[in-house]
């Protein structure tokens, strides 16, 4: 494998597709025509000789001796014997693609598909693959979306990477967005909630049943698109928040109360733990004067019941969502290695699924 290492083609980022939707932990894809250059092993034992052979072909064994850049991820098709393919760059079509001198490598073009993928952390072997196989067409089944059986399994990161490796396993759905739009939409409210970092609120919700989506932004500050820097140094007054989206009739507003109250420390003005501010200061938003007497009652007999009176949580009118930078969506499950995550967020997670386990998938 020491051509891998010795690679002087970069590791090139390109988007190949479209994220049409969010359910649960699975994102529903639109990707666009792809070219691939393939290698199919010959057996078992030959699996390992895959990226050596199409390593070859990207780092110039071709008829124009070219180097082409190694896009992410390596896909392997399990579904065609394990066969491992690279995405070509999007400056390439079959016309002009370099032809490979090993006649074991195949270029072939494949049209645009709806896929569903789930993704997951840490080296992948065929044990992991099959049960995150199982668990996409489970919730597949569950959300009446019908798929093929062209699983794949997507690998974002190179093998020297340690900690926070990315890898997904796809499916072909059959998907139609206007209908699952028109039969969902009236059962999926949105709440908002802050209370710390929103790292933490996002990974409490994001497995909780009925929650359909969680992000992670700011609100009720005072100036329009604050970034994150600006919002922790308290220049804006905003409150880092989630919006939790949630299926009414699957979960209810008041267990997401239940949920939020009982996974942080109501009870101190602007910090939770080590995390000090007003950007972390404990806070719910209302949308409507129904949501807000649902509130405003359920935070009065739990502040009554549990916290001896001493609640500090923040009831205020919803204005506008701010949606944060990328790299903070999703940030738990992305980077559930990193020291915070593993000595904040885990703890408090793991606390929460074995207190409040009905709640939780």
């Amino acid at each position: 494998m020491s051509l891998f290492f010795t690679s002087k083609s970069s590791n090139e980022t390109e988007d190949h597709y479209i994220i049409i939707e969010k359910i649960e932990n699975i994102e529903i894809r639109d990707y666009q025509n792809l070219i691939y250059a393939a290698y199919t092993p010959l057996s078992e034992a030959d699996r390992n000789n895959s990226f050596r052979n199409i390593a070859g072909y990207i780092f110039g064994d071709n008829n124009k001796n070219e180097e082409i850049a190694m896009t992410s991820p390596v896909v392997v098709k399990i579904h065609k014997k394990n066969e491992m393919n690279f995405i070509m760059p999007k400056k390439y079509n079959l016309d002009n693609l370099p032809i490979p001198n090993n006649k074991a490598v195949k270029i072939y073009k494949e049209n645009s598909n709806i896929k569903a993928c789930i993704r997951y952390s840490g080296y992948s072997n065929g044990k992991i693959e099959n049960l995150k196989i199982t668990e996409l067409k489970r919730k597949l089944k569950k959300h009446n979306i019908n798929h093929k059986n062209d699983f794949e399994v997507l690998i974002y990161n190179s093998p020297w990477k340690i900690i926070n490796r990315r890898n997904e396993i796809s499916v072909s759905v059959e998907y139609n967005s206007k209908k699952m739009e028109k039969a969902n939409k009236n059962n999926i409210e949105k709440t908002y909630l802050g209370g710390g970092c929103f790292w933490c609120i996002e990974a409490v919700f994001e497995d909780v049943i009925g929650v359909t989506n969680v992000q992670s932004g700011y609100s009720g500050g005072k100036i329009k698109n604050p970034s994150y820097k600006e919002v922790s140094k308290g220049l804006t007054n905003h409150a880092e928040v989630c919006e939790v989206s949630f299926d009414n009739q699957k979960i209810k507003l008041e267990d997401l109360l239940n949920i939020f109250f009982l996974t942080h420390d109501p009870t101190t003005m602007n910090r939770q733990g080590n995390d000090i501010g007003a950007h972390y200061r404990s806070i719910i938003f209302y949308q409507s004067e129904e949501e807000k007497n649902i509130i405003t009652n359920f935070t009065k007999k739990i502040n009554k019941e549990l916290f001896n009176n001493k609640i500090v949580t923040e009831i205020k009118k919803f204005d506008t969502f701010y949606l944060a930078e990328d790299y903070h969506q999703n940030y738990y499950k992305e980077n559930s290695s990193e020291n915070y995550c593993r000595f904040v967020i885990s703890p408090k997670l793991n606390k929460a699924k074995n207190k409040l386990n009905k709640y939780y998938k």
